[in-house]
């Protein structure tokens, strides 16, 4: 069974062992969750071996979360879903939404993270 957290969208880093996601970020997601078909209802993050640090975070629109994810409700219509292998190494991080000239695209900005591959690719947790 999924833990549940609520709490509002804040745009400053909450507490260690929370989530915090912007409400810039929000209103990106529910804007893409809304494109999908069918409408999704939660952003699921999970990581996997890849690159040349080690680890990857994949994010997929999804209709429902899986047995072990915790699930952390936004709002009513929408929550994010992290998986189990991801959610030790994600805890205490910010999702945003960063406009980078005229490109925009979620960031996920954790603390975390001890290092990152010079192409982007993957992180590394020490």
């Amino acid at each position: 069974m999924s833990k549940i957290q609520e709490y509002q969208p804040e745009e400053t880093l909450g507490e260690v062992g929370r989530l915090t996601v912007t409400q810039t970020a929000l209103a990106h997601l529910q804007r893409q969750a809304q494109k999908q078909k069918p409408v999704s209802k939660a952003l699921r993050i999970e990581m996997k071996k890849a690159g040349c640090s080690g680890s990857k975070y994949i994010f997929d629109y999804v209709e429902a979360p899986q047995q072990d994810d915790e699930v952390i409700v936004l709002t009513p219509e929408f929550s994010i879903v992290v998986a189990a292998n991801a959610w030790s190494k994600i805890q205490g991080s910010i999702i945003d939404y960063v406009q980078e000239g005229v490109n925009g695209r979620l960031k996920l900005m954790n603390p975390n993270e001890t290092s990152a591959c010079g192409c982007g690719e993957s992180v590394y947790f020490g």
